[in-house]
């Protein structure tokens, strides 16, 4: 599989990205990297989607963790509950602009795409939510698919693996495929051997998305806040902390329905996912470096997940 994985990303392969990219305007700015200069930071442009997955397959995903109960009874989250017998999937599709690190700026932007499970039990203290990764794609603008091995490895911090992926649109984080009503979609294909000089490669279908805009959602948006930046476990035993901040002028944001496809590549959840309840935001994130896990939880920002 085209999987990337190493344990410190250094600066240079920051600078083999800007070699590698051609210039191109930023589609919203990124306001946060002044005030975080040694970190990684980047304005989101993208669709995230709940989707409701049988909680034993869930249980099974990620395993040796357990769940936390879902706090359904906080209206402010669930209005109306959350259906019985599941757990919900984090199924992520973004554009990234304005990538910045240090002094260093990456001119182009990334596409990137996750499966992740939300609350899980990381502490073992039976409240306290994690993200479990079940699968991360990372692709370069406008069909640059190759250009998405260097982003692979300077985004697998900690021993996260990055699968690299060809998305379509390639230039967005979705597309307009029908005016009346408009409908958009939103796709994802895992990489698997690539061909950028000759024609296309082997690729496999990951994720597809297909949504509508709705005016009110069966989940609020501070729900949505809240799973998107919860602290990320690392395969090292560490966590990660991606705030995205949702609280800008350019936000946005957008309730979506549709239908949610998995592929084989994300293994367990495979499967067709119809009437899903997703949100459209713009948000600026800032990735922090791995820490213990206890204090990723603490250290977490209220205000990511208001």
């Amino acid at each position: 599989m085209a999987q990337i994985s190493i344990k410190r990303p250094i600066q240079y392969l920051l600078s083999l990205m800007i070699a590698l990219a051609s210039a191109q305007s930023p589609q919203c700015p990124n306001n946060l990297a002044v005030y975080n200069p040694n970190l990684r930071t980047a304005c989101v442009n993208g669709t995230f989607f709940i989707v409701p997955v049988d909680t034993a397959t869930v249980e099974s995903a990620v395993a040796p963790y357990g769940l936390v109960p879902l706090p359904t009874s906080d209206e402010t989250l669930f209005p109306n509950g959350f259906p019985a017998g599941t757990y919900p999937v984090l199924v992520s599709i973004y554009l990234d602009n304005d990538i910045r690190m240090t002094a260093l700026q990456i001119p182009t932007p990334l596409l990137s795409a996750s499966i992740q499970v939300p609350y899980v039990d990381r502490l073992g203290d039976g409240e306290t939510g994690f993200l479990f990764s079940v699968k991360q794609y990372i692709g370069g603008y406008d069909g640059d698919d190759v250009s998405g091995y260097v982003p692979a490895l300077v985004s697998s911090l900690g021993g996260t693996t990055i699968f690299v992926a060809s998305f379509v649109p390639d230039d967005g984080p979705y597309e307009e495929i029908s005016t009346s009503p408009p409908e958009y979609i939103a796709q994802v294909k895992d990489v698997i051997v690539p061909n950028p000089v000759s024609g296309p490669g082997v690729i496999e279908e990951a994720i597809d998305t297909d949504f509508f805009t709705v005016s009110t959602s069966s989940y609020t948006a501070h729900l949505f806040h809240e799973v998107i930046s919860q602290p990320l476990i690392l395969t090292s035993g560490l966590c990660q902390r991606n705030p995205i901040y949702f609280n800008q002028t350019f936000t946005d944001p957008i309730f979506r329905n549709g239908t949610v496809t998995l592929y084989s590549p994300g293994g367990a959840f495979a499967g067709v996912y119809d009437d899903v309840q997703g949100y459209s935001a713009s948000g600026e994130m800032v990735g922090y470096n791995a820490e213990s896990c206890a204090s990723a939880a603490a250290n977490t920002d209220p205000n990511a997940l208001a």
